[in-house]
């Protein structure tokens, strides 16, 4: 069974992944804070993990196609 962790990692990856195929357009910020929620998550560290997210929903609407940012956002909310 994976844990929590692995879990979130590996949908991070995944959205990480979504965002580099150019489907949205200046994103930047977007992706940084989500690398920086992977980075803090691998870290073991909560707190920043959580900041992260939190900036990371903040920068959203940047993300044009709907259900890709319903994914992200339904990610953050559930962390």
């Amino acid at each position: 069974m994976q844990s929590v962790q692995a879990k979130d990692l590996a949908q991070l990856d995944e959205i990480l992944k979504e965002l580099d195929k150019g489907i949205t357009v200046d994103c930047d910020l977007l992706r940084e804070h989500l690398q920086s929620a992977r980075a803090s998550l691998i870290g073991s560290m909560p707190a920043e993990y959580a900041l992260s997210l939190n900036m990371a929903a903040d920068a959203l609407d940047c993300v044009s196609d709907q259900t890709l940012r319903t994914r992200i956002q339904d990610f953050i909310q559930g962390r």
